[in-house]
């Protein structure tokens, strides 16, 4: 077992139905609202079923991290069962802001992987551990010797078995990816777990939707049209919410229509 397949994943057998009832993970007219969402409005949504849906919404809500940010990723793997899988960008924000760090990687030699698969390696040198890898290198350490001390460093791999199916059918990665930068993903997550730690849930649900300290709610992402890059969609969101969250207008209607050179409706003024 590598070190990302224990923690990176929740893998939920097809046999198996969510548990509506449980009240920790809001009502199933809240779930099954947000599971409709997924299905329409996230890239991989449409190819989930309404049950598999449901339990990525139950998820999103238990630890109240945004889905719509990539903050989960939800598919189903070649046997039929749900994958639910932790998003790396929230844990390169949150680790960036306890101590920013550089990383490098490179790929693992095929002696030290199973057959076929895909290995890679991420180095992260925080900037606190910076000063050291400086004194060893000015007592004379190799500049390799001196990084490899002072950087932490985790693996990630993709078997055989992700990339094809039992009769040796080649698996599309997820959509954009590569099989590279999914090894590479899993190995900048469990690196980053070892350099700096884990967040809290707390810490997630706090840094999941705030964005350039605008704090966002559900309602400002699900408008975003299908498909929009993420930044895009960060950045619309956080429109959203800015306008959401500014003071009403006191001006009178004619004052708007004429700060804004005639370009609002007449419509939009009336109440």
């Amino acid at each position: 077992m590598t070190e990302q397949t224990a923690k990176e994943t929740a893998i939920i057998p097809a046999t198996v139905k969510p548990d509506l009832s449980m009240t920790q993970y809001g009502s199933r007219q809240d779930v099954e609202a947000l599971a409709r969402r997924i299905q329409s409005l996230l890239p991989s949504g449409s190819k989930l079923s309404l049950e598999h849906a449901m339990a990525a919404a139950q998820y999103a809500i238990l630890t109240d991290a945004n889905i719509f940010r990539g903050e989960i990723y939800a598919w189903d793997d070649k046997h039929g069962n749900l994958v639910l899988d932790d998003g790396y960008k929230i844990l390169v924000r949150w680790a960036k802001d306890k101590c920013p760090y550089s990383e490098k990687y490179e790929p693992m030699d095929a002696s030290e992987l199973p057959d076929g698969a895909i290995g890679m390696r991420c180095w992260i040198l925080r900037d606190d551990a910076r000063p050291l890898m400086a004194q060893l290198i000015q007592a004379g350490a190799p500049w390799c010797e001196a990084f490899e001390i002072a950087a932490t460093y985790g693996i990630g791999v993709v078997r055989r078995e992700d990339m094809f199916t039992r009769d040796g059918q080649p698996i599309q990665p997820p959509k954009t990816w590569t099989w590279q930068t999914r090894a590479e993903t899993r190995a900048l997550k469990n690196a980053l777990n070892r350099s700096h730690g884990a967040p809290s849930p707390r810490e997630i649900a706090a840094m999941s939707w705030d964005i350039n300290g605008t704090r966002t709610i559900q309602a400002d992402w699900e408008d975003c049209p299908p498909g929009l890059p993420a930044e895009a969609r960060e950045r619309l969101a956080e429109q959203k919410a800015a306008a959401r969250l500014a003071p009403p207008d006191q001006r009178a209607p004619a004052e708007i229509l004429a700060a804004g050179n005639g370009l609002l409706h007449q419509s939009e003024l009336e109440i």
